[in-house]
């Protein structure tokens, strides 16, 4: 039978590799609780398991570091949105949106220190899609052709104006 530390060290490295809390609960044969206790204790011993998994990601795929930071971004809007549209209790509401806003803070520091190039390059490509977005919104075709064509050529001179 595995140790307590075993089955931290165990559901750490699961979570580490995308599985997810209920995952690692019927792998380990333990409830939802005692996973979330144990990443909470491994928390406090300095094993963040979100940085880990971050962390994993961005060296295992160094091409897709300059579009980690942006997509992340999109997945912490769309999941702000999400909370935000939910009908949970305004006290879980502001629990999860501390939640997000911890995840976020700590990805964005992954990022810019293992990559700054890319982070530099995720924002500037995040800030270009929002204002596509917005200008497709408004549904003038002329205005976002004319934004297209200023993007693609100046695109080079993003990279300079950091």
């Amino acid at each position: 039978m595995a140790s307590k530390l075993q089955k931290i060290e165990i559901a750490r490295s699961l979570y580490i590799v995308g599985r997810n809390i209920e995952e690692i609960a019927a792998i380990l044969d333990s409830s939802v609780r005692t996973v979330q206790n144990y990443r909470s204790e491994d928390g406090a011993n300095g094993h963040d398991w979100d940085v880990l998994r971050a962390e994993k990601h961005i060296v295992a795929d160094p091409n897709r570091r300059e579009h980690l930071y942006s997509d992340f971004v999109t997945y912490m809007y769309e999941t702000l949105q999400g909370v935000r549209n939910s009908e949970i209790p305004a006290e879980a509401k502001a629990d999860k949106i501390v939640k997000l806003s911890d995840a976020f803070s700590k990805m964005k520091a992954i990022v810019r220190y293992e990559d700054p190039l890319a982070y530099k390059h995720g924002i500037i490509k995040h800030v270009i899609k929002v204002i596509g977005e917005g200008i497709k919104a408004t549904g003038d075709k002329e205005l976002l052709e004319r934004f297209i064509e200023v993007v693609d050529q100046h695109g080079d001179e993003f990279d300079v104006a950091l």
